[in-house]
């Protein structure tokens, strides 16, 4: 009996500890049912001879009355004991009356708080659909809030931290009142099917696959999640959906640039770095709030006797990302390819610089064996030099125009801020340091305790010029402190914040991946004389696009990525046309950008005679060699076009310049 009694309580307690409203109703109708049936068989039972005689339902007509209101007693004209009508009435407003009124209080209470949790699920369509509840999420509500397209769609977010600390962490940093009525906290996990349906991902029009904050493997989740999201669309969707994958680590993107096509019909997605992504937003002079920081400055045209230092303090994934990011970017017109002047140079300073460089060029071979490098050490306190790979190797050709060195130190080394020193008083070079290690306050302290000559006082009437060095802090948690100082001590006007986690994701990459199309586009029909207005419809952008592998679509957003610094180097402001005598010079810059993508996204060059002889078969139309070159590319991973643009074949040159003509129509 005490066994039936406490499964009788579980039940119970579960059935009203649910937010499912059915259970609990389904509890109240039971107690009732079974009180009522009990009281009318006792009454009976009470009259036998009667309830045989008169086989009616007046017994039970007057036991429900009894039940359903105390009101109803004492019952008139019925023959039943008061003491016992008494008993059921009382039993009735326990039972019916209390206790229905208490379960629905219940029912209120528990959904309320269910809603706040997100445990309750609604129907969504044509929605934005965010996977993951990290601090990105701040910056993509602000993106969609900026986006016309976007801005009046629910949003539903996906999150395995609690929803209403997420909710509470959220909706007070939104200043829109309709965003705040139009977003929706929904709990559970990201990489499980019945959460994704839950959240109706097969009918979402925009999806985010973010993650969550300090997670363990965050880019197998969230690869994971991806996957069943797709799954899920290629069987239930019908429509189109735009999936933003955010990916932590730069081995991971690595791996999907060797990835074939991936797109289906239902989902086109487009991969996002997040480190990378803060990177681009500072570095690349379209976003206003950055433009007069880039790293150029405005300052490097054909005519330039200047060139662009990077310094990166710190070998650490972000440190990777700034390094890489410069690398796509930081190609000018004034670089000679015969006498290899006025190349962009990045410097690594790391204390296991060593190591990490070895690690470095064992990621990027193909890389290191057509770029300068060297590595710079101390000891017994003496500056040691150390050429490893100083010049590209022997047959290749020398042609890239950046360089890179690895500096075994800190900045707090002595011998280290004499380089500093001397680096800066080089009028030739427009420096940028980048502090990006792990620790955010040991980032702020290195960059402010900088030898003085670094810091001038800045203000409207002394403006930053070329001369001053940029100093960028890795902040990712908070910026308020680095903040402060750049804006009100007029002596750190050059120290900038970057990196916060609450807005890493960049807003402006919906408008670059557009540009991205148009590129891609441009360099599938290099072939037609039309402008962009006339080129394509939406529907074959697209169509054309999807068709692409990952590392294909990437090579086409950082052509759009760098059209801002080509303008800054020819003069063009945004809207105006390419002239005619500008397109060699950005087919020149260009194509020295592709080489550097193809080189940092795995692709290996071909020796001089290789590419001779390749090119030579190509233009005699000798089907093995056209199989050959196939084989190279998309076996061994070697590209004959990865050469100085003087080499390549005039067809190679047209793809180029189908881009840069139309870069006004692009962006």
């Amino acid at each position: 009996m005490n066994k039936i009694w406490k499964r009788f309580l579980l039940w119970f307690d579960r059935a009203f500890s649910t937010h499912k409203v059915f259970n609990q109703l389904l509890v109240v109708v039971i107690l009732c049912v079974l009180c009522t049936a009990f009281f009318w068989i006792f009454w009976l039972l009470l009259e036998p001879c009667n309830a045989v005689c008169n086989a009616d339902d007046r017994h039970l007509n007057e036991v429900v009355r009894l039940i359903l209101g105390a009101t109803n007693y004492p019952l008139p004209g019925s023959k039943m004991p008061h003491w016992y009508q008494l008993l059921i009435a009382f039993v009735g407003t326990i039972f019916f009356t209390a206790f229905l009124i208490s379960t629905l209080s219940n029912i209120l209470t528990n959904r309320a708080a269910s809603h706040r949790k997100g445990y309750l699920h609604y129907y969504f369509s044509n929605h934005v659909l965010i996977l993951g509840g990290s601090k990105v999420v701040e910056g993509i509500l602000e993106s969609i809030d900026a986006d016309k397209k976007l801005q009046k769609k629910e949003v539903v977010i996906l999150t395995n931290q609690d929803a209403e600390e997420l909710w509470e962490h959220i909706v007070p940093r939104l200043t829109n009142e309709k965003r705040k009525k139009r977003l929706t906290i929904y709990h559970g996990e990201r990489n499980m099917d019945r959460a994704l349906r839950f959240c109706q991902a097969e009918l979402a029009s925009v999806i985010y696959v973010i993650g969550e904050d300090r997670e363990n493997e965050h880019d197998s989740i969230n690869v994971d999640c991806w996957k069943r999201v797709r799954a899920l669309r290629e069987r239930c969707s019908k429509t189109m959906a735009q999936c933003y994958l955010l990916l932590e680590r730069n081995a991971s993107t690595y791996v999907f640039n060797a990835l074939p096509r991936e797109d289906t019909k239902t989902m086109e997605t487009t991969i996002v770095n997040r480190l990378e992504s803060v990177a681009q937003q500072v570095l690349i002079g379209d976003d206003k709030r950055w433009k007069e920081y880039t790293l150029d400055r405005g300052a490097v045209d054909a005519d330039s006797d200047r060139y662009v230092h990077l310094v990166v303090a710190g070998m650490t994934q972000m440190g990777y990302a700034m390094a890489g990011t410069a690398a796509h970017l930081c190609h000018y017109p004034n670089f000679d390819e015969k006498t290899g002047s006025h190349r962009t140079k990045i410097t690594f300073i790391d204390p296991n610089a060593e190591e990490e460089m070895k690690m470095f060029k064992g990621r990027y071979p193909g890389l290191f064996e057509l770029s300068h490098s060297c590595f710079c050490g101390c000891r017994n306190n003496r500056r040691n030099r150390s050429n490893q790979n100083s010049c590209p190797v022997d047959g290749f050709g020398d042609f890239l125009d950046v360089e890179w060195e690895f500096i075994k130190g800190s900045v707090v080394d002595d011998w280290v801020r004499n380089l500093l020193e001397n680096w800066r008083k080089d009028e030739k070079q427009i420096l940028t340091l980048a502090f990006c290690g792990e620790d955010a306050e040991k980032n702020k302290a290195q960059a402010l305790y900088l030898p003085r000559g670094f810091f001038r006082y800045i203000d409207e009437n002394n403006p930053l010029t070329v001369k001053d060095p940029l100093i960028w802090v890795y902040q990712p948690e908070n910026s308020a402190m680095v903040d402060t100082a750049n804006e009100q001590v007029g002596r750190y006007k050059n120290v900038l914040s970057f990196g916060t986690m609450t807005g890493s994701f960049d807003s402006r990459m919906g408008k670059r991946l557009a540009s991205a199309k148009r590129i891609n586009y441009l360099y599938q029909k290099k072939n037609r004389d039309e402008k962009y207005e006339k080129m394509a419809e939406q529907v074959e952008l697209n169509g054309l696009w999807n068709g692409l592998s990952y590392a294909e679509k990437m090579s086409n957003i950082y052509a759009a990525n760098s059209i801002y610094g080509k303008f800054r180097c020819v003069g063009i402001n945004e809207g105006e046309p390419v002239k005619e005598a500008d397109v060699e010079v950005l087919a020149k810059m260009e194509h020295a950008r592709w080489n550097m993508e193809k080189l940092l996204v795995g692709y290996r060059a071909l020796p001089i005679d290789k590419r001779k002889e390749i090119n030579k078969g190509l233009e005699e139309k000798k089907p093995e060699v056209k199989k050959e070159n196939n084989d190279l590319k998309t076996q061994e991973f070697k590209h004959k076009d990865i050469a100085p643009y003087d080499e390549l074949p005039e067809d190679s040159k047209e793809y180029d310049k189908a881009i840069v003509r139309n870069l006004a129509d692009v962006i």
